[in-house]
């Protein structure tokens, strides 16, 4: 090749090297978890958490003090209304009941002396009347002592379920100190959180079904009788709370403190607020408090952001009053790496 050919060639390259570089390819989209809203404005349908309680739970104590003798329950054992569950060293309370017994006799002794003496004209009518008071107080004193004593021996007063013991045996225990706590079995109930705007717009002929589950009892259903709405909101949660009777026949041996799903169905004709519920995960918070969610726009690829409106908050997730509707999609994970009309595409290509 001559030296011209060469020439020519070193400046083809040069030039083709100084020429414009390729563009950048563009940014692949995120990956991102995307997730559909369920439920609906028309907030036929409900979920909610709830945990069984029994119908009553009691505080047994004594009404007198003394030395335990004999605690005749454990935790976990069933009674019977007038079952024994503990009982006092009775031996003090049987010598205060004798002493007041022989007061008494003594009472009565004086006052018939003194009578006695005021038939004769010898006595006046002044010390009869104070033998006749200290005889109606040394009777207050033995019947108090007879009650004492009937105290400290402590009975079921009911059927029920001793949920725990507080006491060891052998110790001194205080007038109104607990030494058993027995639950009411009888009929378990369930609790449930309820917000305020479903109390306030809640219709009892509109429920068309209320059942539980247990998540030990997969595929089974159980249908609940309501019983009571407590009309006093919870201080941190500021719901109300809605007591609900389970079915006596249960499958398995449910017992107080157990979770259960509670469904709730009302009619198509209710007035009843938004059903929707979006994971806690998918909720963000602007500078300024208020809450925000990335809703997916399928057509262009990208998240944009959205504030809504909260409701009440459950186990992991939080109602949505305003701000969505059911079939959207929005991002439930990742959100804090996320921007207003980011490029995602969803996870799993969805």
């Amino acid at each position: 090749m001559t030296l011209r050919a060469l020439t020519i060639a070193f400046i083809s390259l040069s030039l083709a090297a100084c020429g414009g570089a390729p563009e950048p390819e563009a940014r692949a989209p995120r990956p991102v978890q995307i997730e559909t809203v369920t439920g609906g404005g028309l907030g036929r349908h409900y979920e909610f958490v709830g945990r069984v309680e029994a119908r009553r739970a009691v505080d047994l104590s004594f009404q007198v003090g003394g030395q335990l003798a004999e605690l005749a329950v454990t935790d976990g054992a069933a009674v019977s209304e007038g079952d024994l569950i503990a009982q006092l060293d009775l031996e003090e309370l049987r010598r205060a009941e004798r002493e007041a017994r022989v007061q008494l006799q003594q009472a009565q002794s004086d006052l018939d002396r003194q009578q006695t003496l005021f038939d004769r004209g010898i006595a006046a009518a002044a010390a009869r009347d104070s033998a006749q008071t200290q005889f109606d107080l040394r009777q207050v004193e033995l019947g108090t002592a007879r009650q004492n004593l009937q105290r400290g021996t402590l009975r079921a007063p009911f059927d029920g379920l001793i949920s725990r013991v507080l006491v060891d045996n052998f110790t001194v225990v205080a007038p109104g100190q607990a030494i058993a706590r027995i639950q009411d079995v009888g009929e378990l109930r369930v609790s449930i959180p309820i917000s305020e705007d479903l109390v306030a717009t809640f219709r009892a002929e509109d429920l068309t079904l209320i059942e539980a589950s247990f998540a030990f009892l997969p595929g089974q259903r159980f249908a609940l009788e309501p019983r009571e709405l407590v009309s006093e909101p919870d201080n941190a949660s500021q719901t109300y709370r809605g007591i609900l009777a389970l079915p006596s026949d249960l499958p398995a041996n449910i017992l107080p403190g157990m979770t259960a799903t509670v469904y709730a169905e009302f009619s198509p004709n209710a007035d009843l607020p938004s059903s929707i519920r979006i994971p806690l995960s998918a909720l963000a918070y602007a500078p300024d408090g208020s809450p925000f969610v990335y809703v997916f726009d399928a057509e262009a690829g990208a998240v944009n952001r959205r504030s809504v409106a909260l409701g009440d908050f459950t186990e992991g997730a939080v109602r949505i009053t305003d701000g969505l509707a059911a079939g959207e999609r929005i991002a439930t994970a990742g959100i804090s790496s996320l921007q207003d009309g980011m490029a995602v595409r969803p996870l799993g290509g969805e």
